[in-house]
């Protein structure tokens, strides 16, 4: 079980942390289903309202285009996504005090002024 690298606010490396994997599992998770989530409720009513608009009459290719969920989905996608990624950013920070207390006891050591440390939730090391 090694966890994520935890780091000061410099980048400097202070030890690994499995209770900020755990939390950078679980933030992940949230962030996907968030980013997720509004394509495959959308979708559907988007597809019902643009039929009842008569949007596919015309040439056959844009209604083999537009008929596609999954190209719709590829839309919100594209849309959703860099959005997603700016509320949820890949850096985060924990508190000192809600690591493992020999974690805390290094960093302490090391430093006392430390209240608060990073992590980059996109590297999950192990399994936790």
């Amino acid at each position: 079980r090694e966890g994520v690298i935890i780091q000061d606010e410099h980048g400097n490396k202070l030890g690994q942390s499995t209770v900020a994997a755990r939390k950078a599992i679980s933030t992940v998770t949230f962030s996907r289903i968030c980013i997720a989530a509004p394509g495959m409720l959308l979708t559907p009513v988007l597809m019902e309202y643009l039929e009842k608009k008569n949007f596919y009459e015309g040439s056959w290719k844009s209604k083999e285009l537009w008929r596609s969920d999954v190209t719709s989905w590829g839309i919100f996608l594209s849309l959703r996504f860099p959005l997603g990624v700016l509320l949820f950013p890949q850096r985060q920070s924990i508190s000192v005090s809600s690591l493992e207390d020999d974690l805390k006891r290094s960093i302490r050591e090391r430093d006392p002024s430390i209240r608060t440390v990073y992590y980059n939730k996109r590297t999950v090391n192990s399994d936790i």
